[in-house]
């Protein structure tokens, strides 16, 4: 295990390394890869014989909840109801299901909004919708995890903060951190690719805090003398969680991409009266702990859909990235952004107007 330090002096370097890094994982040879199983023979769906099918590949994350709506869309049927052939293949973060997408490893995949923002410019990749928007409720199950030694907030400066490159929680230490007025040049970023290895990292104090949800909290909740300081509802950042496709299957396969978000949907409902059933599946099929998952769905606010709000929340991190000079490049969000197949799915769940 390699766990690299940085110093603050820019807070987060999204370089073509972090690119490399999920490609590696998710691509070469596929290591780090794991395929978890194709939708025709294990859906279930009697139905499904009767639509013609189109094969789709799904990256998944297995972070947090791994990707739910998705595996439970898979083991309900409900993707060949609606014509997908579902080939799923699992990654460490939304960030590497992104690059997947990049290097033609899958259709379609799934990441929170600063990820996303981060990669939708290196690609021709396009927002399908909404899966996921936090709330106050939902973000006190994201918790920053300190070892010994730190019993308040301002104890954060001069230690060695873990991070993994590239997603979400990077933009919840930048403004965690400057609510509380301590210095980027004040701590010191540890960088992570896998849980497992942020593990190993926390274990032999190689980091002295982590934000941490899900299974990977209660995961690293057993390192002795790791304690839970404050939830991220301190932050003030509540994340949001999109669909995103390949522009090109998107446009080669409409009815795919309606079909893909109205089996989402049907599994987003699935979800809401059956989290013991949905707990068990994310055991059985990645090995997530059942009670942090119980935890989690209890307060998840998944949905299926794209507001008027979920594109100003873009809109609005786009603005604060390009103003940190984080984000390399710029692009039109408004092109990147395709809601016809959701029209044509789920007409109700669109407000947004372009």
């Amino acid at each position: 295990m390699k766990v690299t330090k940085r110093k603050k002096s820019s807070v987060f370097g999204l370089t073509a390394a972090a690119v490399l890094l999920a490609i590696t994982a998710g691509c070469g040879g596929n290591a780090g890869v794991k395929e978890t199983g194709a939708a025709a023979g294990q859906e279930k769906s009697a139905a499904a014989a009767a639509v013609k099918q189109v094969d789709v590949q799904f990256a998944l994350d297995t972070a947090a909840t791994g990707s739910p709506q998705s595996r439970v869309a898979v083991e309900q049927g409900y993707f060949g109801k609606n014509g997908v052939q579902a080939k799923t293949f699992d990654f460490p973060y939304g960030i590497d299901t992104l690059n997947a997408l990049l290097v033609d490893r899958a259709d379609v995949g799934s990441a929170a909004d600063y990820a996303l923002l981060n990669s939708l410019g290196k690609g021709d990749m396009v927002i399908l919708g909404t899966l996921s928007r936090a709330n106050e409720v939902s973000a006190k199950n994201s918790v920053l995890l300190v070892r010994s030694g730190i019993n308040s907030e301002q104890d954060l400066a001069g230690k060695k903060l873990g991070v993994a490159r590239g997603t979400v929680f990077e933009y919840v230490w930048a403004k965690y951190l400057e609510k509380l007025g301590i210095p980027k040049d004040k701590v010191t970023y540890v960088n992570y690719s896998s849980p497992d290895e942020a593990l190993v990292a926390l274990k032999r104090g190689q980091m002295d805090a982590i934000w941490a949800s899900g299974a990977v909290r209660e995961k690293l909740k057993e390192v002795e003398g790791v304690k839970e300081l404050v939830d991220s509802s301190k932050t003030g950042v509540y994340v949001k969680a999109f669909l995103v496709a390949r522009r090109s299957f998107v446009e080669q396969h409409p009815d795919a991409a309606a079909g893909t978000l109205k089996a989402l949907k049907e599994a987003t409902d699935y979800i809401g009266g059956h989290k013991q059933e949905t707990a068990q599946l994310l055991f059985d099929k990645i090995k997530l702990p059942q009670a942090g998952v119980l935890k989690d769905l209890e307060a998840a606010s998944y949905v299926v859909g794209f507001t008027q709000e979920d594109y100003e929340h873009l809109s609005e991190m786009q603005k604060w990235l390009q103003d940190q000079g984080i984000l390399k490049g710029s692009y039109d969000l408004k092109s990147k952004i395709n809601v016809e197949p959701l029209k044509k799915a789920l007409p109700e769940s669109v407000t947004y107007k372009p």
